[in-house]
């Protein structure tokens, strides 16, 4: 992607010259780093292995000892949601983004960044949609499922449901911090929902419904969720995620359906295979509930996939994307993307910047 700075540059065509400004304009800006950094409570540690580089460089970046290079920039400028101008001084505004990024470990800023190169997107294609009129949002009550027609003992495809029903939303996969599940932003009608694409098939799904509670929750900020975090929003998202994808009167149903009184390693496979479900939510859920043992919870917290596959079931419920697919984007964004370059209110360029964020450079070549 070309560098937002190197476009306050381009008036000239002499190189050299281009690079004395670079250089010039370079060698001062590590207060401002410094300040960013501070105001939005990342340490140098955090910050430094983002950009991929030793600590003792970005200590040196900070207090203007070393100059910052274009690439670095641009991450820099994606983490902190700042413009050039404010990066080089030329202005003083600037506005810290709305995030809370719940994790009981560590942040993943390559979340925090790739989110706001998709928001920073968003605003470039409304820019273009001024006057359009949306759909509003639903809203969370006891009718919800009815009201989207679900079945209250039918399993729920999340990814197609969540396309289907939620008005300008986009969903994007990568890799992230084993600790992250994912997060979503909104922004008055647009919607993005990241998930972490080395979880399990099983876990993403149980993300999109923790994510929707969230998302029709009418938060106007980020929410990240991660698998130790106890804080009363995030226990009501998991507990609207697990009834949603399983509701306790569509598992006492499963249950007399099948003639369970107890629980077996087969039992808990099967029905988790039927509703999509997160096999550590599931487990933990039938042990708080008093259906399964704790030698029994034990027993099935490991080797998961090789007991499913033993007993004949698919296992892509406990893998993990591919590796050829870790990255990748479906959703709103695209279409409009496609449609705002084909009506020429987008230059190819901007298109091809938009698509690669969205890790759709099938579309792009």
């Amino acid at each position: 992607m070309t560098s937002k700075i190197i476009e306050m540059f381009i008036n000239t065509d002499d190189k050299i010259l281009l690079q004395m400004k670079w250089w010039l304009y370079m060698s001062s800006v590590g207060s401002r780093l410094k300040k960013l950094r501070e105001e939005n409570g990342y340490s140098q540690r955090q910050v430094a292995e983002y950009l991929e580089i030793d600590q003792s460089n970005l200590s040196k970046i900070e207090n203007d000892r070393r100059n910052l290079n274009w690439l670095l920039s641009d991450k820099l400028l994606a983490l902190y949601n700042c413009t050039p101008e404010y990066l080089l001084g030329k202005t003083d505004g600037y506005e810290k983004s709305k995030i809370s990024f719940k994790s009981a470990r560590d942040l993943d800023l390559n979340v925090i960044a790739h989110i706001n190169r998709l928001s920073a997107n968003l605003t470039i294609l409304r820019k273009y949609e001024s006057g359009k009129e949306f759909n509003n949002f639903p809203k969370l009550n006891m009718n919800f499922k009815r009201n989207w027609g679900i079945d209250e003992f039918s399993p729920v495809n999340m990814f197609n449901l969540l396309s289907y029903k939620i008005p300008n939303l986009t969903i994007s996969w990568f890799p992230m911090k084993s600790s992250v599940c994912g997060c979503y932003f909104k922004k008055n009608h647009d919607s993005i929902i990241l998930l972490n694409s080395t979880h399990t098939r099983g876990r993403q799904n149980f993300t999109l419904a923790h994510e929707l509670y969230h998302l029709l929750d009418n938060k106007e900020n980020f929410v990240v969720c991660s698998e130790k975090n106890q804080e009363e929003t995030e226990i009501k998202a998991d507990e609207f995620a697990s009834d949603f994808l399983l509701s306790e009167c569509a598992l006492y149903d499963y249950m007399d359906s099948n003639n369970i009184e107890e629980w077996s390693i087969n039992d808990v496979i099967k029905c988790e295979q039927y509703f999509r479900l997160d096999h550590r939510n599931f487990i933990g859920r039938l042990y708080s509930q008093g259906f399964i043992t704790g030698d029994q919870f034990a027993e099935l917290s490991f080797n998961i996939f090789d007991k499913a596959a033993g007993l004949g079931y698919d296992t892509l419920l406990y893998e993990s994307n591919h590796k050829d697919n870790q990255y990748y984007s479906i959703g709103h964004m695209i279409p409009l993307t496609e449609r705002l370059y084909n009506e020429k209110k987008l230059t190819k360029g901007v298109r091809k910047d938009i698509l690669l964020d969205l890790f759709r450079q099938d579309i792009v070549y």
